[in-house]
């Protein structure tokens, strides 16, 4: 999939004054859920789960996110792994980082934490 990036860009921060607070979260076997708590109680406008393979969700991790999403907060799934994409999957909650690492998955919530 080609990505349009730079000039033709679908984002446009040129007019942000402030990039919105958005945290990385790396998901593991048996991640606690109260990571998810504390984003929200220092109101986190974006959340990237880095996630293993391909972005796979933890069931504790599934519960936070679903928590944060019903807080407002925008939520983006990445893999941790330095390589791969994270396929859309209806069964998996929050948007898609495709081949963007965590890091750069933050620019994604930061827009769409913006346009909200």
């Amino acid at each position: 999939m080609d990505k349009i990036h730079t000039l033709r860009s679908v984002f446009d921060v040129r007019q942000l004054k402030v990039l919105p607070k958005v945290v990385i979260i790396y998901g593991y076997q048996d991640d606690p859920e109260y990571m998810y708590d504390a984003a929200i109680a220092h109101h986190a406008e974006g959340i990237i789960y880095a996630g293993t393979g391909a972005g796979s969700v933890s069931v504790r991790s599934a519960a936070g996110i679903k928590k944060a999403q019903q807080a407002g907060i925008v939520v983006v799934r990445a893999s941790r792994t330095g390589s791969g994409v994270v396929p859309p999957d209806d069964s998996q909650p929050g948007l898609v980082a495709d081949s963007l690492q965590p890091g750069k998955s933050a620019y994604t919530a930061d827009d769409r934490a913006d346009a909200d």
